[in-house]
């Protein structure tokens, strides 16, 4: 059962590591590493799927290669991160009075002095 449970675990993360590929905002080699792990421990026939597969050699050889995330990793990360928070800074900025309004109408805290 809780091999199972690893295996669907290591394809969760698995999949929020594709996602983190294609999104700036969410990390990559984390949910990867963590895939790994559910994997290693959940099923050999999955580990070594996992080692063969596109993402592993990608991401994670670099690192063992390098023993570290290379450089481009980082500074795209932080880059990407830094573009999140300014996206999600200018959309509240932008509909700052509608979202304070359903803050008022939903939670019932009220902004008014």
């Amino acid at each position: 059962m809780l091999k199972k449970l690893l295996v669907v675990l290591g394809f969760f993360f698995l999949l929020l590591g594709i996602i983190g590929t294609l999104l700036p905002v969410i990390p990559t080699v984390p949910f990867l590493f963590v895939a790994y792990f559910c994997f290693n421990k959940g099923s050999e026939r999955f580990r070594q799927w996992y080692l063969n597969s596109k993402f592993h050699k990608n991401y994670l050889k670099a690192l063992k290669f390098y023993n570290s995330v290379p450089k481009i990793y980082k500074i795209l990360y932080i880059l990407g991160v830094f573009c999140f928070f300014i996206a999600l800074l200018t959309l509240f900025y932008m509909f700052s009075d509608v979202i304070l309004i359903y803050i008022e109408k939903f939670i019932g805290l009220s902004f008014k002095a």
